[in-house]
């Protein structure tokens, strides 16, 4: 219930309301702003009026906090999700000046995902992003000269940008991780068929970021340097899925790896594990490796965390069901087990958590 006459520091408006008066006016009453406080005086009004008047404000308000702006933002496009947040899309751009124009519209509302699709840019300028708050961002199907002018992309969002999603894009000139290293808040980081040919020992420049989750996947990635990930204390899950790497060791890994829980090396050219290659993890609870060329689930390799695994994945490898194999079936399987044999004929195509071990005589 409103007074007549209320006045309350909590109705201080935010910058981004500065238009509200062109948009809500309300007859018969006034609006008014000044020296930081709100009042809204009508003699006439009822209560019941007022109960209506200060809901649809409130509703107002939030929708102007949080949604989209009214102008036309071409060639971008915005719409709500759930109410609460927005999507912002920009489609075939071409022009850099006119994309940051048509952002600029953005400025002061929080954006939860912008997508940039199927264009073609020089690079994003230094100050493109100044103003804005992005929480989410894809680029997708696009291509660039250099993500940036400068030493250092998506300057500007240092504090807001918590997830980078880069999707059949194409960077001319090439880019390189110390150019993301800025981004304090980013959680999570994806390539995805953006043509990653190697992981070397510049990725060590995003080490310390808080990154959780790092997925590199569909590339061509042959190489992966030694100690690649070794200094990624925070990270939880890690994707090279749909690569060609054939060669992976323990000391990729942080030592310990305390925090990881899931590593996907799913459709790589992969034919053996070192024994120690899964020590000292052990929050590891999801195993990924199907697509490879793995013969056996070596006790060495695999034994250190068997038993905590909840998922393991070894379709799509050439698995030979012999006597090797035995300590796995005592020990059982995982919950979630994926994988059948395809060697000797007699158990071709049994499901590995099918087997017992009078099965497993041939060796």
């Amino acid at each position: 219930m409103l007074s007549e006459h209320m006045q309350d520091d909590s109705c201080s408006l935010p910058p981004q309301l500065s238009s509200f008066h062109k948009r809500f006016a309300i007859v018969s009453d006034t609006i008014q702003t000044k020296n930081c406080h709100c009042m809204i005086n009508s003699e006439k009004t009822s209560r019941t009026g007022y109960a209506m008047i200060s809901v649809y404000l409130i509703i107002s308000l939030f929708r102007l906090a949080s949604g989209c702006p009214e102008e036309a933002l071409s060639p971008c496009s915005c719409r709500l999700i759930a109410n609460k947040a927005n999507e912002v899309v920009c489609k075939d751009a071409t022009d850099i000046d006119k994309l940051q124009k048509s952002l600029s519209k953005m400025n002061d509302l929080p954006i939860q995902t912008l997508q940039v699709i199927d264009s073609s840019l020089m690079f994003f300028p230094s100050i493109f992003f100044e103003g804005l708050s992005i929480e989410k961002m894809h680029l997708i199907n696009s291509t660039f000269m250099d993500l940036s002018d400068s030493e250092l992309a998506f300057t500007g969002l240092e504090n807001s940008l918590k997830s980078l999603i880069i999707q059949r894009c194409r960077v001319y000139n090439g880019w390189a991780w110390t150019e993301l290293k800025n981004l304090k808040s980013l959680t999570w980081f994806k390539t995805l068929k953006s043509g990653l040919d190697v992981i070397d020992s510049d990725i060590e420049d995003i080490a310390g970021l808080n990154l959780e989750v790092l997925e590199l996947t569909q590339d061509t990635v042959s190489y992966v340097d030694e100690k690649a990930f070794s200094h990624f204390k925070n990270l939880k899950v890690l994707s090279l899925k749909a690569n060609q790497i054939s060669d992976v060791k323990r000391s990729m890994f942080p030592e310990p790896a305390l925090k990881l829980t899931q590593i996907n090396l799913s459709y790589n050219q992969i034919e053996n594990l070192p024994d120690d290659i899964f020590t000292n993890m052990p929050s590891l609870i999801s195993l990924i490796l199907s697509g490879n060329h793995i013969l056996t689930i070596e006790e060495p390799a695999f034994s250190s965390v068997w038993k905590q695994l909840k998922k393991v994945d070894l379709s799509d490898n050439p698995l030979r069901c012999d006597c090797r194999m035995k300590w796995v079936v005592r020990a059982g399987f995982p919950r979630t087990t994926y994988g059948e044999c395809d060697q000797p004929s007699n158990l071709s195509e049994k499901s590995l958590d099918e087997l017992i071990v009078d099965d497993l005589t041939y060796c």
